[in-house]
């Protein structure tokens, strides 16, 4: 075999295995984003959080594809992120009140944005990703629930975003005194 046959195999064999890496990426976000859209059920306005969902489908597709520390970092990022994606809308369905107290969509948001960032500090911790971890996971989290708290308005959406910042902050700090 040439050199040049040589190369042009190996050429070959790189496109295939990017293909394949690719397709894998393609398979997976769409999967995500097909379990976001449960979030887009009684939604009143579902322009914003579709729009949010192909966003974070495209995040996952170039995280996964690339692979490394961008694959964990999105892959944690969106399971954390189903919290507020999905609670939202349960407690839509739902209807959360007793009495005279009603669950509002704000309140609902800033406490799943606490639990999805206590499960990203928490777990991020134990795999000790570098920025681009970080990164991946933070767009992938705030990107999942945007689709379920921006049905909440703005204040939903402020309070998705601070109680995730909070609950990811709370376990760094920890590790960080002890």
């Amino acid at each position: 075999m040439t050199v040049a046959a040589e190369a042009a195999l190996v050429v070959r064999a790189h496109r295939a295995y990017e293909r394949g890496r690719l397709r894998s990426a393609l398979w997976r976000a769409a999967a995500a984003v097909a379990v976001t859209a449960l979030a887009l059920i009684g939604c009143p306005s579902p322009d914003g959080p579709a729009a949010c969902a192909a966003t974070l489908g495209l995040v996952l597709i170039a995280c996964l594809w690339r692979g490394s520390v961008w694959a964990r970092g999105a892959r944690l990022g969106f399971l954390a992120g189903l919290v507020p994606c999905l609670l939202p809308a349960a407690v839509r369905a739902a209807h959360a009140c007793n009495g005279n107290t009603c669950l509002t969509p704000p309140a609902v948001c800033l406490t799943a944005g606490v639990v999805a960032g206590l499960l990203l500090g928490w777990l991020g911790l134990r795999i000790a990703g570098d920025g681009r971890f970080w990164l991946a996971a933070a767009v992938a989290a705030l990107l999942a629930g945007a689709i379920g708290c921006l049905a909440a308005g703005l204040a939903g959406l402020v309070g998705m975003a601070l109680g995730i910042l909070a609950g990811a902050a709370a376990p760094v700090l920890v590790s960080r005194a002890a």
